[in-house]
């Protein structure tokens, strides 16, 4: 089979889809209540960083993926060893945002509905679109965001007379620490999950594109976050919005021009449900390259149905109910998450650096080659 290359601008479709994913609709980590956009802008600039070590990971071990960085750096048996808490985190992340959609699905959309019933179809949509091949999502990702941007823009406008500039008063209420809690929360979920984009590496087009596929991703998806989580905290004001389990849905239900223009949530729902099936799609992917690095398979192709298949049953008994999901995604998360987003990739790159020193010999002419890397 050929090799599949998904060019930068749909690599940065996928990666804005898979950042924003949950977070359009839960929110984000909110223990500052009306100071948590400063949060979030804070974790935003932590990103950046973050972003160019992923970025470096690609131009010291260009055309490979995580799981052949991980062999490469940390050789074959540990490195294989890590894999699989890799294709873990990938599978357990896909099984939660299933899991968001599926409560929503129950508390808001679907209430007579099992929820088991559209996790599957969402869960059996993912699986024939991997099964498709990452190129298909990228073309999928690219329309989709442009769809996705749309909506925002048209329901943003509709939104300001409904405005509520109170509720940004007073600002540091309860002081620095709840801001620095909401840092971390908000570092970790979301955009610390694009680690996951790693496991895709080999399918980016050229060396160093990288860095402008996630440095762009980042910082538009951190703008659409922080565009919403104004308008939430604008419309609801930071007690209601605290009490929320889907604090976009609720905002955007108040919109009413003249009698006339009112009930349009059901158009964010749609959104939600496009970023919901990138992140999904993206996190099945990893998972199941994983696998194929393990266990030394043919094709990633021959293991989606059944991991998806895990995928699903998995997200169907993560959590016990509604408030355990928003409990662990707000203060257990960012604990669970940190290690595969920023200890182990930051070794990864230390170790990385090293064999790629380590190759080049230290000569002279190398030294040249490296700095025009």
């Amino acid at each position: 089979m050929s090799k599949e290359i998904i060019p930068a601008g749909q690599s940065i479709s996928i990666a804005i889809l898979f950042i924003t994913g949950s977070s359009l609709f839960m929110g984000v980590s909110g223990e500052s209540g009306n100071s948590k956009w400063i949060a979030l802008i804070i974790a935003i600039l932590l990103a950046i960083p973050l972003m160019l070590i992923y970025a470096r990971l690609h131009v010291l071990m260009p055309e490979k993926n995580l799981y052949d960085m991980l062999i490469a750096v940390f050789g074959a048996v540990l490195g294989r060893g890590v894999s699989c808490l890799y294709i873990w985190y990938a599978l357990h992340l896909g099984a939660l945002v299933l899991r968001n959609f599926g409560e929503f699905s129950k508390t808001v959309a679907l209430t007579d509905t099992p929820m088991l019933a559209p996790m599957l179809v969402c869960g059996l949509l993912c699986i024939w679109v991997v099964h498709a091949g990452i190129e298909v999502l990228g073309r999928s990702a690219k329309f989709l965001l442009l769809f996705t941007l749309t909506v925002i823009v048209f329901v943003q406008i509709l939104c300001v007379p409904q405005f509520e500039y109170h509720n940004l008063k007073p600002l540091l209420d309860s002081g620095w620490g709840p801001v620095f809690r909401d840092v971390a929360g908000t570092f970790t979920f979301p955009f610390g999950e694009i680690v996951i984009m790693l496991g895709a590496f080999s399918a980016f087009p050229r060396k160093g594109s990288a860095k402008r596929v996630l440095l762009t991703a980042t910082l538009i998806a951190g703008f659409i976050i922080l565009a919403v989580t104004l308008r939430n905290l604008l419309m609801l004001g930071p007690q209601i919005l605290s009490s929320l389990y889907f604090p976009a849905y609720v905002a955007v239900s108040r919109i009413n021009i003249g009698d006339f223009l009112t009930r349009i949530e059901g158009s964010v729902a749609i959104v939600f449900v496009t970023a919901l099936f990138v992140k999904v799609s993206l996190c099945l992917y990893v998972a199941c390259q994983g696998i194929v690095k393990v266990l030394n398979l043919q094709s990633y192709r021959s293991v989606v149905l059944q991991i998806g298949l895990i995928m699903v049953y998995l997200a169907s008994f993560v959590y016990e109910d509604i408030m355990q999901m928003q409990y662990f995604a707000y203060h257990i998360y960012k604990v669970y998450a940190f290690p595969f987003q920023v200890i182990i990739p930051v070794m990864l790159w230390l170790g990385g650096e090293w064999v790629h020193r380590k190759r080049r010999g230290g000569s002279p002419a190398s030294g040249t080659s490296e700095n025009q890397v």
